[in-house]
C-alpha cells in the first residue's frame, strides 16, 4: 500500500490519522502541491482528478477521496474500529466528518483560495 499525500493537506492528514489508528504503515510518497507535482502526467495517470490523497493498493487499484478511502479501510480492516457501534453515534461521527469536509475544509483549501485570489 502506498499513500500519495501532501504534508499540509487536511485530507491527507485525516487519512494518515486513520491509517495510524488502524495500525497500518503504508509507504508514503510526497506530492508537493506547491510545485504542482499533482498536475504532472504521471500523477494524472494515478489520479485523474489530480488531487491528494490517493492510496495505491498492492493489487494495483487506486482509491481516491479521503472519506471513501477511510470507509474502505474500515471495511477492509475492521479492527480496531474507527466508528462506534451504535447507529446513532455512528451518525454523529459522520456528521462531524461532514462538517470538516463540507464546511471547514473548503474555506481553507489551497486550490479554492487560489481561484478566489485570481477572480477577486
Amino acid at each position: 500500500m502506498k499513500l500519495y499525500n501532501f504534508f499540509r493537506s487536511g485530507t491527507s492528514h485525516r487519512l494518515r490519522i486513520a491509517l495510524n489508528l488502524k495500525g497500518l504503515a503504508p509507504d508514503y510518497e510526497a506530492v508537493d502541491l506547491r510545485t504542482e507535482q499533482h498536475l504532472t502526467d504521471a500523477f494524472k495517470a494515478l489520479n485523474p482528478q489530480q488531487l491528494v490523497p490517493a492510496l495505491a493498493l498492492d493489487d494495483g487499484a487506486v482509491l481516491i477521496q479521503s472519506p471513501a478511502i477511510i470507509e474502505w479501510l474500515e471495511e477492509s480492516y475492521p479492527t480496531p474500529a474507527l466508528l462506534p457501534t451504535s447507529p446513532l453515534d455512528r451518525a454523529r461521527v459522520r456528521a462531524l466528518a461532514a462538517i470538516v469536509g463540507c464546511d471547514i475544509h473548503p474555506i481553507n483549501n489551497r486550490r479554492i483560495l487560489e481561484t478566489l485570489r485570481h477572480q477577486f
